[in-house]
């Protein structure tokens, strides 16, 4: 089972955007870790978070229970499991076209051109986001080309050109898109926290 745990929080003109986003990805996994497995950080003692064999963050004592954060303006979402897991969330919002050819495969970029408007938008944002999490359940990074492999949306499924991916893919409150990645079907379990 993966568990997904998601914050809402707003940001006040003097506070600093990344490090408020980052305390509350860090946040959810601290409340997952109590949750799911009785794990319990003080809020003054640093997560034992190091970076494993490809740079994907684990925790140190517990290298077994996989885990994935990511955030955006105004949300926060972290991911956790006993199998590997890559979560992304983006804020849908305009983007510029430029980055198409780096992200998308000849394929994607064929279906994207037949979008117009508000439909583009969205698209874009969740070939994004279903890339982004794929690259973070491999524990790879962007280190491969995103135009190597290829996702189709159809009737609400989401398949990929690599055999063994599943993937969930979510809009949220209409603003934000949401992409799960796991090497196989399993059951999916949403936790929503209240606004900060």
């Amino acid at each position: 089972m993966i568990n997904i745990y998601l914050k809402e929080f707003e940001l006040s003109a003097e506070e600093n955007r990344r490090e408020k986003e980052h305390l509350a990805g860090e946040m959810l996994l601290r409340e997952g870790l109590k949750k799911e497995y009785g794990i319990v950080y003080g809020e003054d003692i640093p997560l034992p978070v190091v970076k494993g064999e490809k740079g994907k963050p684990q925790l140190k004592e517990y290298p077994h229970i996989y885990h994935n954060i990511s955030h955006t303006d105004g949300l926060a979402v972290c991911a956790l499991g006993d199998e590997p897991v890559g979560i992304d969330t983006e804020l849908i919002r305009p983007f510029s076209e430029k980055i198409i050819r780096k992200v998308m495969s000849p394929q994607e970029q064929e279906l994207f051109e037949k979008l117009k408007g508000d439909e583009r938008t969205a698209y874009f944002f969740k070939i994004w986001t279903l890339k982004e999490s794929y690259v973070k359940a491999k524990g790879c990074g962007i280190t491969i080309p995103l135009t190597d492999f290829s996702f189709y949306l159809e009737d609400g499924t989401v398949t990929c050109s690599v055999p063994g991916v599943h993937m969930v893919l979510r809009c949220l409150r209409e603003k934000y898109m949401l992409s799960l990645c796991t090497y196989k079907e399993t059951k999916i379990c949403w936790n929503r926290q209240e606004s900060i």
